[in-house]
């Protein structure tokens, strides 16, 4: 609880008082009310959650490609699309007993496990991340008939010990969890594409006679010497059979091409600053294929400048995440699906296939 909550709380408790005892004097009564009860208060809101050591499920659902996106939308339809998919996410959360930890940017944060531990939390995580890929689907078709851009999230799911309880002292606390198996929740949800569910090895573990995966990679993440196994989530057969909406990302005309582009990676969302130059071979609507000076793990993400070669004088940027790499050395032929969709840069990009498919 932040101090201005607190001063929200007093404030409403003078008025209740003053409502059943008739006026009295509002600084003295004020002032006796925090005096008395100040302490109480933070006492029962650090001592009512203590700090434990439980099991629970972490899922992080993140909107990919938003921050590109706001540059290009009114701020009043970015707040729209903000606040429709954080009241997506978190019907979907209440509905299978999750408990939302935070909303972070253009991303939320669930718990399944705390601060009550019940023995289906991962197969209902599980569902949730399933339910929220469909409703993500379901948004777009409503988003498309308004003209408006549509949105796709990457969700990553990891089970396993964490500290849960309230953290902070008398001017804020708040109930959360922390840990590796929070840590690698975020690590895996910044490895998903959009529309995709990734879960741990522990989650596809305790989960894996009621679930139907897809890929299995294995992936270098941050923090950890040995490389993690990620699943991709396809369907869930608890507490009824669901299956997460196919995206088709070369359900698009595909040109042949032969031009630079200038790249640079992206990790934990922060560009890095050394620059990577290859050459683009065949480009979509959705991706592309290029040839890179170097093997890139799949499902990292870059941020790729396309030269003047589309039609505008300045490079376009988009970012995108590796697919695929092949190649016993350099240079790696590198399949890429677009991260950032009815931004700027990819409206130059889509007009470009066009452009030379059919010369509009």
């Amino acid at each position: 609880m932040q101090h201005k909550d607190r001063q929200l709380l007093f404030s409403g408790m003078v008025g209740v008082i003053e409502d059943i005892y008739g006026p009295a004097s509002c600084c003295q009564l004020d002032a006796l009310l925090r005096q008395k009860l100040t302490t109480k208060l933070d006492e029962f809101l650090l001592e009512s959650q203590p700090v434990a050591l439980t099991e629970a499920t972490i899922l992080i659902a993140d909107l990919r490609g938003f921050t590109a996106l706001m540059e290009s939308l009114p701020s009043h339809l970015m707040v729209g699309l903000l606040n429709r998919f954080y009241g997506l996410m978190a019907q979907l959360i209440e509905r299978h007993g999750g408990v939302i930890d935070k909303f972070m940017g253009d991303s939320v944060m669930a718990l399944f496990g705390a601060p009550v531990r019940r023995a289906d939390d991962l197969l209902r995580a599980l569902a949730c991340a399933v339910e929220m890929q469909q409703a993500m689907a379901e948004m777009n078709r409503h988003s498309e008939g308004r003209g408006e851009p549509s949105l796709y999230a990457g969700i990553g799911v990891s089970t396993g010990d964490v500290m849960a309880g309230s953290f902070g002292s008398r001017l804020y606390s708040e109930y959360t969890v922390i840990g590796d198996t929070v840590n690698l929740a975020a690590r895996i949800e910044g490895y998903s594409l959009r529309g995709q569910v990734l879960i741990s090895e522990a989650s596809y573990l305790g989960a894996r006679g009621h679930i139907e995966i897809g890929a299995v990679n294995d992936v270098m993440v941050k923090g950890k010497v040995k490389p993690v196994t990620l699943y991709e989530l396809k369907a869930v057969s608890y507490p009824i059979p669901l299956a997460v909406p196919e995206i088709e990302i070369r359900k698009s005309p595909r040109i042949i091409v032969d031009f630079p582009v200038i790249f640079r990676k992206v990790e934990s969302k922060k560009i890095l600053s050394e620059r990577f130059v290859g050459k683009v071979n065949d480009l979509g609507y959705y991706g592309l294929s290029a040839d890179l000076p170097l093997i890139l793990p799949p499902y990292s993400e870059i941020l790729m400048s396309l030269t003047p070669e589309l039609g505008v004088d300045h490079a376009v940027e988009v970012y995108a995440r590796v697919l695929r790499a092949s190649g016993e050395q350099g240079p790696y032929r590198t399949n890429l699906q677009f991260t950032t969709m009815d931004t700027p840069g990819h409206r130059k990009v889509k007009q470009y296939v066009d452009q030379m498919l059919w010369g509009q």
